[in-house]
């Protein structure tokens, strides 16, 4: 029992100190120890780990009043990387992202939206031509991480309600991913669309550890990401955020193998096929009269949609991502604002998504977490 409990508390100090680097950018061991509490020789044994591990490197002496100028540490973000992909109907977005959340590169694509296909392209070219593009060598690879829009079971390894990927049944994915681990000797993560968009907003908008986050994305489909006390919400069915479900019609019927109520109303094959647009497009060019028309409506409908969610949550922070809104820009964030100051008693103001690669940065976190955890638990 004692060796349990030495070995547990080694491992709690280690990823303690790991977090604390990774928080502050950089940092020292004397403020290392003062910080965390932890004794000063434990804190050296635990910097010597990590840099011999290749996770944290020193970059030059910092300031002090009197003394020694201490050596500064800061996470490695040369280490390693990891190849991701997100996947948002009809459009795949795909780079590399290092262990600090920087986005070394991206692209996107437009794709047939098919789960098979899309895993066969990963694993037949797409991870072959992010390297050569990036330069790396394969053994700089430590991870890959997959987003789509379905609802994912990580226990069980299944996907269901899957529409937009021309998956109508509950199909498993286990094989598939031990496949990607097993070729390229790494890691493989998979995770919800919005719940990637989400953990990459929480990181980049520099969140603190226990806050709250809703991110409500809008694009080929709908769905929402839900952080409470910095943890996220998958929900007893993994179904948390599955906005695009929510019905104002009483004689709808609702099932998991079509897109919902929501989803069909304002997602984009909708708008596309009302007010022909192209999501291609750069620019949402457009007659103003239509235009005006496409965004009252796209607006009235979000605005209506997120006063019911966060009359149940009370969460301040709201964002909104997806192509639909990138493409309206801040307009659309504006006029959603407008309709809420009479629906919202709360006074909450919506925001937009801090960048377009929020859905990477965020699958991303999940595969250097997982790694990074395995590597810090190490005898």
């Amino acid at each position: 029992m004692k060796q349990y409990v030495q070995s547990h508390l080694k491992d709690m100090n280690r990823q303690v100190v790991y977090k604390l680097i990774k928080e502050r950018e950089t940092t020292s061991k004397a403020e290392i120890s003062k910080i965390t509490g932890i004794s000063s020789p434990t804190v050296i044994k635990i910097v010597n780990f990590l840099q011999e591990k290749g996770l944290v490197v020193e970059v030059g002496e910092g300031d002090t009043a009197i003394g020694r100028k201490p050596h500064m540490l800061t996470l490695n973000s040369n280490w390693k990387y990891s190849a991701v992909f997100f996947l948002e109907g009809d459009f795949l977005s795909m780079g590399i992202v290092d262990i600090v959340g920087n986005v070394l590169s991206r692209k996107q694509m437009k794709v047939k939206p098919d789960f098979d296909f899309i895993i066969n392209q990963i694993s037949d070219t797409f991870i072959y031509q992010l390297l050569v593009e990036n330069h790396l060598e394969m053994s700089q690879l430590f991870g890959i991480g997959i987003a789509l829009p379905v609802i994912y079971d990580k226990n069980k390894q299944t996907i269901a309600g899957a529409p937009l990927v021309e998956d109508r049944e509950e199909k498993y994915i286990g094989d598939a991913i031990a496949a990607l681990e097993k070729k390229f000797d790494v890691i493989v993560c998979v995770e919800n669309d919005a719940n990637a968009q989400t953990l990459g907003e929480f990181e980049m908008s520099g969140c603190q550890p226990k806050d709250d986050l809703v991110l409500i994305s809008l694009g080929t489909g709908m769905g929402a990401g839900v952080i409470l006390g910095g943890k996220l919400r998958r929900g007893a069915h993994n179904m948390c955020g599955e906005i695009g479900y929510i019905s104002f019609m009483e004689s709808y019927v609702s099932d998991r193998k079509n897109p919902g109520y929501l989803e069909i109303g304002i997602g984009y094959k909708n708008l596309q096929e009302k007010y022909g647009i192209e999501l291609a497009d750069t620019k949402l060019i457009m007659p103003e009269d239509k235009k005006e028309q496409l965004l009252e409506y796209v607006a009235s409908t979000m605005a209506l949609c997120i006063n019911n969610v966060i009359m149940f949550l009370d969460c301040a922070n709201v964002v909104l991502g997806g192509k639909v809104i990138e493409m309206f820009g801040l307009p659309v964030i504006e006029r959603v604002n407008k309709h809420l100051e009479h629906l919202c008693i709360s006074g909450v103001k919506v925001k937009m998504e801090m960048s377009e690669d929020i859905g990477l940065v965020g699958i991303a976190s999940l595969v250097t977490e997982k790694r990074i955890f395995q590597i810090l638990t190490e005898e």
